[in-house]
């Protein structure tokens, strides 16, 4: 497990908040979808910095994860922090590897990866199509997820971008922490407004909520129930009416 930094004289002592992207560029993403992925997240950076500024005991530290035939680090491996990430651009191609990206993730939510008195993680998935790695492999690594002490607490949100017709609402579902399926379930983007209001409400009520929140400062995490973490979400937005062409 990862000590935290050292306080100098006068500074508030800082818990870190770490936050996950993971994002889909496969082929079926090019077009609107990908350009509106893009614009969102670099627009809600300023308003999650936003949300920092009334928790100066948080620290938050971003890296985002892309999957298409594979997947790999957007940013990353390495943390950066929020006052230093920008987002690059995403360009669509391939498949949709979500279990190699889930994978990505579990390995940086080892407990000898996090910090001893971290927040709980954030963990936003955003997809628009089905799992095209095995049924097998989807259903081992969200058990992995739900095993690891800080994958239980982290919180975890997905958005599913277009028509139902072309994802797995269950198989996302599983995606989203266990608290917060029925809460918060999956956030549907049908069209370009509610694809950017939902990365917004998404990103900064799950920073928000994990910065009010705990994790008990005696755990070492042998167990996921030693890890105890208080953290409540508010409604999801409303869908968005909007004309034809902005519908995905």
């Amino acid at each position: 497990m990862h000590a935290e930094r050292p306080v100098p004289a006068g500074e508030v002592a800082k818990r870190t908040l770490h936050f996950f992207w993971l994002a889909d560029c496969s082929g079926s993403m090019a077009g609107t979808k990908i350009a509106t992925l893009n614009q969102s997240i670099r627009e809600v950076l300023p308003e999650i910095e936003e949300v920092v500024k009334d928790h100066p005991e948080v620290r938050v530290e971003m890296r985002a994860i892309r999957f298409s035939t594979t997947s790999e680090w957007h940013v990353g491996p390495q943390a950066v922090p929020l006052s230093r990430f920008a987002w690059p651009e995403l360009r669509p191609d391939g498949a949709t590897a979500t279990s190699q990206a889930i994978r990505h993730l579990i390995q940086k939510l080892d407990i000898s990866e996090m910090p001893e008195r971290g927040l709980p993680p954030v963990c936003i998935l955003i997809s628009d199509g089905f799992c095209t790695d095995s049924a097998e492999e989807y259903d081992r690594v969200i058990q992995e997820l739900d095993q690891i002490p800080w994958g239980l607490k982290a919180v975890r949100l997905a958005i599913a971008i277009g028509d139902e017709s072309h994802y797995d609402e269950g198989e996302l579902l599983k995606f989203v922490s266990p608290g917060l399926r029925k809460e918060v379930g999956i956030l549907k983007a049908h069209n370009k407004s509610d694809l950017l209001n939902h990365i917004k409400w998404a990103s900064t009520a799950a920073v928000r909520s994990s910065s009010k929140s705990y994790v008990d400062d005696s755990v070492r995490g042998e167990t996921s129930n030693q890890i105890v973490s208080n953290v409540v979400l508010g409604p999801p937005p409303a869908p968005q009416i909007t004309n034809s062409s902005d519908v995905f």
